[in-house]
């Protein structure tokens, strides 16, 4: 019987395409390492700070790879000590070992012990090799994981249980406690903590960061966040200026909440900030109020809605390093909780629809990102592959079906 006898000829195309790929053989790795730790609450922190520090996307582009998962109760210290970004991933890092092991490969040791090598190590940031980790069986069948460059006599991070299991693709493993090591958290050559304020100071941004120097506390909650990671909004000169009057008519708290509603803490490269599309706490919130705005990437312009009678838009990227960015927008952002009801009513976002759906095809870097082509464009199938290659491809196949 003639194939299209049996199929419509408007859905071909798509038939073609989808046998066409699924004879293609997988060539990156499949997991994703935050899918996996959802499903475990206790977890939550850890996955939090993988993303944070970007080693998310290291461990979910391997193929063969072991996390060593901490729970929300022994990861506080750690989060307590507000270190770095880049000493934080370094740390981390020394949770993701390069090699696939499981329940029964950590009982089944050669000789009872295996040095194995980290991301830590594979980054190239380690000295020598001090980003090894040794793992060791001791009395009573306890697991124990000891940095290279700590003595074995000082061991106290101990498997507890296998979380995930995809042999020989990828483990989640639970461990009772964070592993560090001197070498993880020494400063690195190039560790400098930038100042938030004299960064806003420049290129058109110098009216906001004059608001934040004559705002008693505000300088000084900036900069004690950008250890943990800070994504400022700088608003232009010209829309301070315009805003100017309606600021003067603030309390000084109104003042204060209004100054660090332009901070979010938590760093956002471009790639994320666009990926984010969401509600975002900000350096406002307190314990009596949450102050949030909304972030929204539609045509791949990132517009961030509150109060204001229109959003305001990222124009430009002043800095955007290890735990600081800071991005010009063009317009003064207003608290809903100080200005919510003085406007005629709510801006409504431009339709979805007109933004691409190709999220994986944004970049990080200058501010431009490159964006795939739409479904349904001319010349292409569905997926965003020519008409001809798919016909070349999936010809033969098509042979044998008639």
């Amino acid at each position: 019987m003639p194939l299209a006898g049996v199929v419509d000829a408007r859905s071909v195309p798509l038939l073609l395409l989808l046998v066409t790929l699924s004879t293609f053989p997988a060539c990156r790795a499949t997991h994703n390492i935050t899918a996996i730790l959802a499903e475990h609450r206790d977890l939550a922190e850890f996955s939090r700070q993988l993303t944070a520090t970007g080693l998310a996307d290291n461990i979910d582009g391997r193929n063969t790879v072991t996390v060593l998962a901490v729970d929300d109760a022994h990861m506080a210290p750690l989060k307590a000590r507000g270190l770095p970004r880049e000493r934080l991933r370094h740390v981390l890092s020394l949770h993701v070992l390069v090699d696939y092991y499981d329940d029964a490969k950590l009982h089944r040791l050669p000789g009872g012990s295996a040095v194995v090598s980290t991301l830590f190590q594979a980054s190239g940031d380690a000295p020598g090799s001090e980003g090894m980790v040794k793992i060791a069986d001791r009395r009573g069948g306890r697991v124990a994981f000891v940095p290279q460059d700590v003595d074995d006599a000082q061991a106290t991070v101990f498997y507890i249980k296998s979380v995930h299991e995809a042999p020989y693709n990828i483990s989640v493993l639970q461990v009772s406690a964070v592993i560090s090591s001197p070498a993880a958290e020494a400063p690195s050559a190039t560790e400098s903590r930038p100042n938030a304020t004299d960064v806003m100071s420049k290129r058109g941004c110098g009216r906001f960061a004059s608001l934040v120097a004559a705002t008693a506390d505000a300088a000084a909650t900036y900069e004690k966040s950008i250890a943990g990671g800070l994504t400022v909004f700088c608003p232009a000169d010209k829309a301070v200026q315009a805003f100017t009057p309606a600021f003067k008519d603030l309390s000084p708290d109104g003042r204060l909440a209004l100054v660090l509603y332009h901070g979010v803490p938590r760093h956002y490269s471009l790639s994320a900030l666009k990926a984010n599309n969401g509600d975002m706490n900000t350096l406002a919130t307190d314990g009596a109020k949450w102050y949030s705005l909304t972030v929204r990437d539609v045509g791949d312009t990132v517009t961030l809605l509150s109060a204001a009678p229109k959003p305001a838009t990222v124009t430009g990227t002043l800095t955007d390093g290890e735990t600081l960015s800071v991005y010009v927008i063009d317009a003064v952002l207003q608290p809903r909780e100080l200005f919510n009801g003085s406007h005629a009513g709510p801006y409504t976002a431009p339709s979805p629809g007109n933004a691409s759906p190709d999220a994986d095809a944004k970049q990080d870097g200058d501010g431009g990102g490159s964006r795939g082509q739409k479904n349904g464009a001319s010349g292409a199938a569905p997926g965003g592959l020519p008409f001809a290659l798919v016909f070349l491809l999936a010809a033969p196949i098509v042979m044998v079906i008639v």
